[in-house]
């Protein structure tokens, strides 16, 4: 998750504080951000991945629970795919921990524990019993002390304060450290490092003195769906795309096109391929994105609007093996990432693009940073990865954001046509960008202003603490 964060933290270091990376031994091996690794006030550490105690795996297990038990909420009745998968999540955890020898490891009774039984276990808990169980393994989680290993680790480092991320994996470990940092009197942070995390993942198991979040939706969902008290919520924007907001083109029009094999003269389209979770379903014959597209493009050659455009297709950063074999037809052009976060080769394909085109993923964002019209289109296959989540409304016009929906191919090629002719409303596209990703203004970037609500908590603990007043927790 530090790519999300590494102009914070090194906006942090740049103003003299010491900035320490903390991760378990498993992802300490992944490549760190050259810049981050070479600043003199920052510097990385392994550290515990949880509880060293009796509750290791039974706190795990109980988070998973609970994390599963949010889906049975009466707002995710049309997010099966959501339920699903926490349910997998939780019935690894029970097959894979400590105490998984009492359970068959059979992959088809695993799937079929994942999908069937576990919902069957709790349907009954949905109308009237759900809110008295969570409540119940609230308090089970509360009355869970604080580990002394990572007290112990805390102690060592004597932070001013500590930042957590991801915090709201399923069956989580980290919320220990907010335990712990709890009982040495440390300020927590919960940077919320996605627009879905809040609605897609799990919960928020134990409170962080802050939670920093994007824009008032996400305020919102940290209260309505997590309990975090609205006075410990801060909206300091989405530090994440900065960097995309201070690109500027680097290659003519006519050079691009040449590099892509390009008409410059006809329109580019551009498709934002989505992850795995949206764009992908085993059960479904061609239920893979690249499967996907090779019939959209199909649809849009019907079109005598768009028949000889150009396309240009950016996988996404994750899946790009699905592409190797992929041999573009003519006029068509496949860019692969170059990297994940603020990636010069995608916001030069935006700038040259008149439209894009995406299912459900992030890169709409960016598109919309460019100024660029959007499209999205249900696909049936990927229904559980569109309407099947709660993020997925929060983009689309009618519920007040930027990008058009059509229901079928034949709206959608219509929708593209109009588009590609320059028929959108560019304010309507400004606007829904700077509430979700710039809420304090659009020329404002979000990166000081979080760094500025990191600091503020700091001092305020440390003065409380120098007055003898109580942190609060």
């Amino acid at each position: 998750m530090l790519r999300h964060f590494e102009q914070v933290l090194l906006s942090l270091a740049d103003r003299g504080h010491t900035v320490r990376i903390a991760s378990t031994a498993r992802s300490a091996k992944a490549p760190r951000p050259a810049a981050l690794e070479s600043h003199r006030n920052i510097s990385f550490l392994t550290g515990p991945e949880g509880r060293s105690d009796h509750w290791k795996e039974r706190i795990t297990e109980l988070r998973a629970l609970r994390d599963y038990l949010r889906y049975l909420d009466p707002r995710f009745n049309d997010a099966p795919k959501l339920r699903t998968r926490a349910a997998r999540k939780l019935a690894d955890l029970i097959t894979h921990g400590e105490r998984g020898h009492l359970i068959a490891r059979c992959p088809r009774c695993h799937e079929r524990l994942a999908d069937d039984e576990v919902g069957r276990m709790f349907h009954a808990f949905r109308q009237t019993g759900l809110n008295h169980l969570t409540s119940l393994f609230a308090s089970m989680e509360e009355a869970v002390p604080s580990d002394q290993g990572l007290e112990t680790f805390l102690r060592e480092e004597r932070p001013d304060v500590l930042l957590l991320t991801p915090l709201i994996k399923i069956g989580s470990r980290q919320p220990d450290y907010v335990k712990s940092a709890r009982a040495l009197g440390v300020p927590v942070v919960f940077p919320v490092f996605s627009w879905d995390n809040l609605s897609t993942k799990g919960l928020v198991h134990v409170l962080p003195d802050r939670v920093l979040v994007w824009n008032e939706h996400q305020r919102r969902e940290a209260i309505e769906m997590h309990g975090v008290p609205d006075e410990r919520i801060v909206v300091t924007g989405a530090p994440r795309f900065d960097d995309f907001f201070a690109m500027q083109p680097q290659m003519s029009r006519g050079e691009f096109c040449d590099a892509h094999g390009f008409d410059a003269d006809r329109p580019i389209v551009m498709y934002l391929c989505s992850s795995e979770f949206v764009a992908h379903n085993k059960w479904v014959k061609g239920g893979r994105e690249v499967d996907f597209v090779r019939r959209w493009i199909g649809e849009l050659r019907q079109d005598p609007a768009l028949r000889s455009c150009n396309i240009l297709i950016r996988p996404h950063p994750r899946e790009r093996g699905q592409w190797m074999g992929f041999e573009p037809p003519p006029h068509v052009a496949v860019s692969l990432p170059q990297g994940m976060n603020a990636d010069p080769s995608f916001f030069e394909g935006l700038h040259h693009s008149a439209v894009a085109v995406g299912l459900n993923t992030s890169a709409q964002l960016e598109a919309g940073i460019a100024g660029r019209p959007v499209l999205t289109v249900l696909v049936p296959e990927f229904a559980g990865g569109q309407q099947g989540t709660l993020h997925f409304a929060y983009l689309l016009k009618e519920h007040g954001g930027f990008v058009e929906l059509a229901p079928d191919m034949e709206s959608h090629r219509r929708q593209l046509a109009a588009a590609v002719a320059g028929e959108y409303d560019a304010g309507t596209i400004r606007a829904f960008i700077e509430q979700f990703l710039r809420p304090h203004g659009l020329d404002r970037p979000a990166t000081p202003i979080m760094v500025e609500a990191i600091e503020t908590l700091a001092v305020q603990t440390a003065a409380k603490a120098a007055t003898g007043g109580r942190v609060t927790s």
